[in-house]
């Protein structure tokens, strides 16, 4: 079926019909093609069950039990912004998100994949809730509170 490795030095290949789509629909906005490739590149229970980029530190007041999260596999998250990175650079028209935005698409998937709006479902009904507008939802908050002192990893 025609894989397409992102790049050459990491194991991570989507289909060239993943490919077309992301690229089709990301209207050369970079953090959309990061999402389309987010969503191609891990399982929705991969992202649900990870602490997305481990930056922030566990919130004690979440309460959590249960299995540690852990973060999501560097190799192909290192992967994804390289990638994003170079598609950007070589493509001047497309949009090159900054670092603290690429953070948050991926802090952004695994906050959706979490609520258990199923990573690849809103693609098909039409009405993709990603589509324009970044609004910040309000488990934003909780997603980037930490993010920005660095100091946790």
């Amino acid at each position: 079926q025609g894989s397409k490795q992102l790049l050459n030095n990491y194991p991570v290949y989507i289909t060239s019909k993943q490919w077309d789509e992301a690229v089709n629909s990301s209207k050369k906005d970079g953090r959309r093609l990061l999402r389309y490739l987010i969503r191609f590149v891990f399982t929705t229970d991969e992202l649900k069950y990870s602490c997305g980029l481990g930056k922030r530190k566990r919130s004690v007041q979440s309460g959590e039990t249960g299995p540690e999260r852990r973060p999501l596999d560097p190799v192909k998250v290192t992967c994804l912004r390289e990638f994003i990175r170079m598609h950007c650079t070589s493509n001047p028209d497309w949009w090159m998100p900054s670092e603290e935005q690429i953070n948050k698409v991926f802090s952004d998937a695994v906050g959706h994949a979490r609520q258990g709006r199923a990573v690849g479902t809103f693609l098909h009904n039409g009405n993709s809730y990603y589509e324009g507008t970044d609004h910040p939802g309000a488990q934003d908050e909780v997603f980037n509170r930490g993010m920005q002192d660095g100091s946790g990893d």
